[in-house]
């Protein structure tokens, strides 16, 4: 009996001695470091040239006024008079909710007209880009002597006349054929019709325009600039022939007088890459 003990602990401790060894395998490690994923941006600057009556808002240093066009002699009537303030042209920018602002005229009469010339900036990816433009004041203000006596009858804080006598026009300002300059506010042959003249009343539901999408065709290249040219015309505006569209002011009556109609206009884009069916139509997801 201690013979099979003694072979029982003998047994033991060798497997306790074979369990300390240390074993000796060929091994190699390859280490990759800084493995990283960047997202990509997509980022819109926009700038903007406002034109009025044959003046345009020019910048010089941190001053903005109005200066005759080029070739453009203001008469003894000229309004906006040569020199005053202007607010609407600004180099390359964040668009500021308060602070830019395509039109903004507190004295507009019949026949006023008036462009905006807007620079959208892409930055180094292509995207889809879309505007949408929204009436979103249409105020009677006050009902002065001529306004009554041409109808208006309303106290209506919101029943304003303005929006229904203020038509706007909007083109891509992008054609380069036959010495054509890209952005030069003028609609010519060739430059797509983005909104045919609609008065401001017709736009109090959001009405989105697509710059380039799905269905226009490809999206803006990274890196580029593309002009929208924003018309407006206090009256009637007719854009049928290109390369010139004319303001009839006699359409506009008494029952404007004092109203104001204010409107928002919201540039966006969209990366392309894996979003090849984006269509500006759809809405966009809160």
């Amino acid at each position: 009996m201690k013979k099979i003990l003694l072979s029982i602990a003998t047994i033991g401790f060798v497997g306790a001695a074979a369990a300390g060894l240390t074993g000796a395998f060929f091994s190699d490690t390859e280490t990759s470091t800084g493995n990283t994923f960047t997202a990509g941006a997509i980022d819109l600057k926009v700038d903007s040239v406002q034109h009025y009556n044959g003046m345009v808002c020019t910048v010089v240093g941190e001053v903005s006024t109005w200066q005759p066009e080029v070739g453009f002699v203001p008469g003894p009537d000229q309004y906006p008079v040569a020199g005053t303030p202007c607010d609407g042209t600004w180099s390359l920018v964040d668009l500021d909710t308060v602070a830019h602002k395509f039109f903004n005229f507190g004295d507009v009469k019949p026949a006023d007209q008036g462009e905006s010339t807007v620079s959208l900036h892409i930055d180094n990816n292509p995207a889809w880009a879309c505007v949408d433009i929204k009436t979103t004041g249409n105020n009677e203000n006050s009902r002065i002597e001529p306004e009554i006596t041409a109808g208006d009858l309303t106290d209506d804080p919101d029943g304003g006349e303005l929006a229904e006598n203020i038509h706007v026009f909007a083109w891509l300002d992008n054609a380069s054929t036959s010495g054509a300059v890209l952005g030069d506010n003028i609609w010519q042959a060739g430059e797509i019709v983005l909104q045919t003249p609609v008065a401001l009343s017709a736009l109090g539901a959001t009405t989105t325009l697509a710059l380039a999408d799905s269905v226009t065709g490809s999206p803006l290249p990274g890196g580029s600039t593309s002009y929208v040219g924003l018309g407006w015309c206090a009256g009637t505006l007719n854009a049928s022939v290109p390369g010139t569209w004319t303001c009839d002011g006699s359409t506009m009556g008494n029952n404007a007088q004092t109203d104001s109609a204010t409107t928002t206009v919201a540039f966006r884009v969209e990366q392309s890459r894996n979003n090849a069916a984006f269509r500006c139509s759809v809405p966009v997801q809160s």
